[in-house]
């Protein structure tokens, strides 16, 4: 019984001893409160003509407006205040407003993704209704919030770095998965579908190394809906380039000619 007991102890010291050195081995990460979700939301009109990227819940919220009957793009900025979106066009290009004017403006259900809206023409005073649903439908798309813990870092330009992402169930506040194993900017991270399958995917700015944002490197945590849980895809960090995604025809532009479809989930590069 003595040497069961002695033995019991010496292991109960050796694994305090061994947590202790993980402990201080582990640096301490500390809370990022102004990290930005930049979420980007594809939404089309019920009747079929309109299809909406929309960037919401940001200080300054913008979208593309496509009208896939007149074969028309219509960039918009402007302004929310809480569900109220209130947005103007602009010229790509200048940033000025365009001689022929169009507003958008209406209530976004930030949980169902519905926008009840009302679209103006410069020369129609009444406009016309439009309600946007989201543009590919799922009946069990998760609800989640974020929380951010990095490193205070000097050195790097940008103070800190991002090193972790608690993804907690916003309708009971538990942590449904850790994201860790990474080195990224700690200011924003894109929050959207890349692989258009319905479900929110996360991209992050990969300052790893020496690596920094001109470099546009990105990593990726794609959802996966059968395991309600989030997984990086080494296919999509080997290419350079931000993925301005194209919902209506299902296509992600990396800039530089890098074009590529997307079906079935399956990656194809477009020649």
């Amino acid at each position: 019984m003595k040497i069961k007991l002695l033995l019991c102890m010496a292991a109960f010291a050796f694994s305090s001893l061994s947590a202790a050195e993980t402990a201080l081995n582990t640096p301490e990460y500390k809370p990022l409160n102004n990290v930005r979700v930049s979420m980007q939301r594809m939404l089309r009109s019920s009747e079929g003509r309109y299809f909406l990227s929309l960037y919401a819940g940001i200080w300054n919220p913008h979208a593309t407006l496509y009208d896939l009957v007149e074969t028309q793009t219509i960039n918009l900025k402007g302004l929310q205040k809480g569900d109220q979106l209130n947005l103007k066009s602009v010229d790509a290009d200048s940033e000025n407003i365009t001689n022929r004017v169009y507003q958008l403006s209406g209530m976004l259900n930030a949980n169902s993704g519905d926008l009840k809206a009302i679209f103006v023409e410069s020369e129609d005073a009444l406009g016309k209704s439009i309600q946007f649903e989201p543009a590919i439908k799922v009946s069990d798309k998760p609800n989640f919030i974020f929380k951010f813990y990095g490193l205070e870092d000097i050195n790097q330009p940008y103070g800190s770095v991002l090193k972790r992402v608690d993804i907690v169930n916003k309708n009971n506040n538990n942590i449904a998965q850790t994201l860790t194993g990474f080195s990224a900017f700690p200011k924003s991270l894109g929050y959207m579908d890349v692989n258009f399958d319905g479900y929110y995917d996360l991209v992050l700015s990969d300052i790893s190394g020496e690596r920094t944002i001109q470099e546009k490197r990105y990593i990726y945590w794609i959802f996966n809906p059968k395991t309600q849980q989030f997984q990086r895809s080494p296919q999509l960090e080997k290419i350079v380039g931000f993925p301005k995604l194209h919902g209506e025809k299902q296509q992600i532009d990396f800039g530089d000619g890098q074009l590529y479809q997307v079906k079935n989930g399956l990656l194809n590069r477009m020649e």
